[in-house]
């Protein structure tokens, strides 16, 4: 069950330094990494793990100051995991973040507020404000989309799922309403494209996996996360998928008042949506192929 946190606190005065430790996950981010550090500035205690990087992302890193770990990527669970176990981090609470994220002052106040409060959930949900083209993609984007940031170490693991994660952990969860800024563009279009092209393939390999666990109560639930998961896993088996999301997101959503940068992104989202129908085709022409074959 998620809990919300009251409106109330979100005025605390910020504790100095935030209790908090702060693991930023890298590669290749030397464009984008200033500007996530210098908003981690209220903590003492952030950490950059790198995954290979061959521009100069870890040595801004260590320019700043911040320890510089590495661990190879296999998947955003094994690297957040890998984090939790092998980072000694100084705080018991852990904000994670990728280098294209920045924290913004509203929400380090509703994170110190959660966090004096000595909280028992294992952690918190975050939403994020999508960035593109210098504007925040309010419609288009769905938000607010929520992901698991901020957690107590010995009460959070990750598993994969899909391209990305999801949180693995018996304790209660809640859910922040600041939003962090996520500038999911920074490295160019051609970066966002190839990154999308290898997602398109976990999600196909995560739905032929778990095709049959579709959650269809959560189609109907009050909790706007579980109805997001629900309806992403139940409309894999609806007829021109592709052209249906863009459609809500277009008029459902009010994607067409976010203006060109929301047209923009529609037309890109549809193009990766396209990419996961086309493959996800493709692997069930290949198995029916290799059912029939003698």
């Amino acid at each position: 069950m998620l809990h919300p946190v009251t409106p109330k606190c979100r005025y605390l005065r910020v504790p100095s330094p935030l209790p908090v430790s702060i693991v930023i996950l890298t590669l290749n981010e030397q464009g984008s990494l200033p500007g996530c550090l210098r908003s981690c500035s209220v903590s003492d205690d952030v950490h950059v793990l790198d995954s290979g990087s061959t521009d100069q992302t870890c040595s801004i890193a260590r320019d700043h100051g911040k320890q510089v770990w590495t661990n190879p990527f296999r998947s955003f669970g094994a690297q957040r995991n890998w984090a939790i176990d092998n980072i000694p981090t100084r705080y018991d609470w852990q904000l994670q973040l990728d280098a294209d994220e920045e924290l913004t002052p509203a929400l380090i106040r509703e994170i110190a507020s959660v966090i004096v409060s000595n909280p028992q959930h294992a952690g918190y949900f975050i939403p994020n404000k999508l960035m593109f083209l210098g504007q925040w993609l309010r419609r288009s984007s769905g938000y607010p989309v929520y992901q698991m940031r901020l957690f107590h170490k010995q009460r959070m693991r990750y598993q994969d799922h899909g391209h990305g994660q999801r949180e693995l952990t018996e304790g209660t969860l809640g859910k922040l309403r600041e939003p962090y800024l996520h500038f999911a563009f920074a490295k160019g279009l051609d970066d966002w494209f190839a990154k999308h092209n290898r997602y398109s393939t976990q999600e196909v390999e995560q739905y032929l996996c778990q095709s049959a666990e579709s959650d269809w109560s959560g189609l109907f639930s009050q909790d706007r996360l579980r109805r997001r998961r629900a309806i992403k896993a139940a409309a894999f088996r609806l007829p021109c998928r592709s052209l249906l999301r863009s459609l809500w997101v277009l008029i459902g959503q009010g994607g067409l008042l976010d203006g060109r940068a929301g047209w923009n992104y529609v037309r890109m989202m549809h193009c990766y949506e396209s990419m996961i129908d086309l493959k996800l085709k493709a692997a069930r022409h290949a198995a029916s192929a290799s059912s029939v074959r003698p």
